[in-house]
């Protein structure tokens, strides 16, 4: 047997009745709403991690407790944390540039780390607007600056990237963080 609460009611099904995590998830996942919260027998188990499990046997005496929201409400419960993430970005952009001119090893992970953070920045950003309508500002500069700090990255010299990091991705980041901030707004506005 498998005992699986969704959103508060609790189901027992038979292992058998699925052939897989997969299909329970699809066929218990409420229509239009997004996990929230996924826990296996008393271990949480971060969201993004579901696509991992989905062909993975559900065993016998197995606990799920899946908690669904809408996205709007899962924006507005991870907007703050993003935002402020944006923010401790920005503050430690110096410290970068300065790490890359001196040759430190460990900058290059943190320029390749935020590489990664900008990209998923923007995927968020992405997400979002299929989500809801905010206004967004011009992006060409911010295109230009990204486009800028790429060709840095290219040229892999040392003084150009840090000039990038300390000059064009706190734009950048300012405005990831301005959306965002514009995109919780609107949200608590129309009382998510």
């Amino acid at each position: 047997m498998v005992k699986v609460t969704v959103d508060g009611k609790e189901s027992v099904f038979n292992v058998s009745d699925f052939e897989n995590f997969g299909k329970l998830y699809d066929e218990l996942s409420p229509k239009g709403k997004v996990l929230k919260h996924l826990i296996i027998n008393n271990v949480e188990i971060p969201a993004q991690k579901v696509s991992e499990l989905r062909n993975s046997t559900l065993e016998e005496d197995t606990n799920i407790i899946m908690e669904f929201v809408t996205p709007s409400e899962y924006l507005v419960e991870i907007l703050p944390g993003v935002i402020d993430y944006v923010k401790t970005a920005v503050k430690l952009l110096p410290n970068v540039a300065e790490s890359l001119r001196y040759g430190q090893t460990k900058s290059f992970k943190d320029i390749e780390s935020l590489s990664d953070s900008i990209s998923a920045l923007d995927s968020l950003r992405q997400s979002i607007r299929k989500i809801t309508v905010v206004p967004e500002p011009d992006t060409t500069d911010v295109l230009s600056r990204l486009r800028n700090f790429l060709k840095c990255l290219e040229k892999q010299d040392k003084e150009d990237i840090a000039n990038a990091v300390e000059n064009d991705l706190p734009i950048v980041l300012k405005f990831y963080q301005e959306f965002f901030q514009k995109t919780l707004e609107k949200l608590r506005e129309e009382g998510t």
